[in-house]
């Protein structure tokens, strides 16, 4: 079971038995008070137990009802990916369009417009937008970079010529662009060339660019190293 939602009954499993203590103790101090006092009006036949009962469901539906709309409950097993665009991502596209628009060589706008865009999973928008700006700014190898990303996602995860052939005009420029350097490690790793990827990897943590996670990169060589001596151990079995 979701450790999560284990967490979230013992949590509330402890809440409602505290309450329930609590209205125990009471009904105990009432019942005291009125044998002090010589009364008989309480006694434990007439103990009304509806309110801590219902309290006790109210907060179980409460947090049930907020659980299944706010942790998704329904999908809390399964790797689903949500495809639709997130009404946050869909405003800031939509406000960078503007902006874009009201301002045509704002090399910002556009790039802000791009970034947006890929955030989104328009991965042909974000390219036409980054060919607009590569038209202000000449040939970039950072832009290229993030142009050959989307066009890796636009084309379905294909290592398309298109996509070799922005990679290779980034790496011209500068050989340990990053996001081109990562592009073509994740594709490596994905495709079971773990050698190919973890020289990718070393190629990042050879440049001066200290804008990423090293520790990261280090993480994720391991892992293919781990992955190329597992292999082997099953080829010789």
């Amino acid at each position: 079971m979701n450790s999560l939602v284990v967490g979230i009954a013992i949590t509330l499993s402890a809440f409602i038995a505290l309450l329930w203590r609590h209205h125990l103790q009471c009904l105990r101090h009432c019942e005291v008070d009125n044998r002090e006092v010589g009364s008989n009006a309480f006694s434990p036949s007439s103990v009304d137990f509806k309110i801590p009962a219902a309290l006790s469901i109210a907060l179980i539906f409460v947090c049930t009802t907020l659980y299944s709309q706010l942790g998704r409950f329904s999908e809390w097993d399964k790797a689903v990916v949500d495809e639709s665009i997130d009404y946050l991502i869909a405003a800031d596209i939509n406000r960078n369009a503007r902006r874009a628009r009201e301002q045509p060589t704002n090399e910002i706008a556009l790039l802000n417009l791009a970034q947006s865009y890929a955030e989104g999973g328009l991965y042909a928008d974000s390219v036409n937008t980054l060919d607009e700006l590569l038209a202000l700014t000449g040939v970039d190898a950072e832009i290229l970079g993030m142009k050959a990303n989307a066009l890796y996602y636009r084309d379905g995860r294909e290592m398309s010529l298109a996509v070799t052939l922005v990679l290779k005009r980034a790496l011209a420029i500068d050989e340990y662009e990053y996001q081109s350097r990562l592009l073509l490690a994740t594709h490596a790793y994905l495709h079971g060339e773990y050698e190919h990827a973890i020289e990718q990897w070393q190629l990042l943590l050879m440049s001066d660019n200290q804008g990423f996670n090293r520790e990261l990169i280090n993480n994720a060589i391991l892992k293919a190293e781990q992955n190329i001596s597992n292999r082997s151990v099953t080829t010789t079995e």
